[in-house]
């Protein structure tokens, strides 16, 4: 079974969501939120739409695993969900389980440390 989960890109202006399909528990995320940092801008520069392009150009294997969405709450069938934006010239990841109840939040270097061991 698929593991569901949706990632918002925010900076000052904007807010973007993709939904991806399958692998979307924390070691997948931090794999796939890493996979888009060779095509977006180097970091500090950040802008949401830009690093979520990045993150579908990255991860995007097949029909329908990975898309664009109005918005998050569209999708019942989330197991989680994860917000990747910049702080303090950092990417920053906050992730939430299916229940909306927090489960991380820091930058994507600790998240990475997080998601292999996060049951």
């Amino acid at each position: 079974m698929s593991t569901r989960a949706c990632y918002t890109f925010k900076d000052d202006h904007d807010e973007f969501h993709v939904y991806k399909h399958c692998d979307g528990y924390p070691s997948g995320a931090a794999e796939f939120i890493t996979n888009a940092l060779h095509l977006a801008w180097k970091l500090p520069r950040f802008e949401a739409d830009e690093f979520g392009a990045s993150f579908v150009a990255a991860n995007k294997n097949d029909g329908g695993g990975v898309r664009l969405t109005h918005d998050w709450q569209n999708h019942g069938d989330l197991e989680y969900r994860y917000l990747i934006y910049m702080r303090d010239d950092e990417l920053y990841v906050d992730a939430f389980d299916m229940g909306e109840k927090p489960i991380f939040s820091g930058n994507l270097a600790a998240f990475t440390e997080f998601s292999k061991t996060y049951n």
